[in-house]
């Protein structure tokens, strides 16, 4: 299995529009794809309170690639709107091992 976490950093003053773009476009988009295992999205506490993360589950690169393509190794904004909205981003993936 691959372990995929994006993690996105809004623009100043755009967090609240930002979470709500992910919870109605970017769940459902990535929910939607065949060969997920597991999501779970999440909004930072303390310092990071504005920070969003994603961490997707999936059988493997394979499977990944169907929302990815062959650049999966980048980051997939599926809503000019959500980009608009992002000071920084990134994407890692781990293999599973245990």
């Amino acid at each position: 299995m691959v372990i995929r976490v994006f993690r996105a950093q809004p623009k100043q003053g755009m967090a609240d529009e930002f979470a709500q773009l992910v919870q109605t476009v970017s769940v459902p988009f990535v929910d939607g794809q065949p060969g997920l295992v597991a999501r779970f999205t999440g909004r930072g506490i303390g310092r990071n309170s504005d920070e969003i993360v994603m961490i997707s589950i999936w059988e493997s690169v394979e499977a990944l690639k169907n929302m990815t393509g062959e650049h999966w190794e980048e980051e997939v904004i599926p809503d000019p709107r959500e980009a608009e909205r992002i000071e920084s981003c990134s994407v890692d993936h781990y293999q599973s091992i245990g």
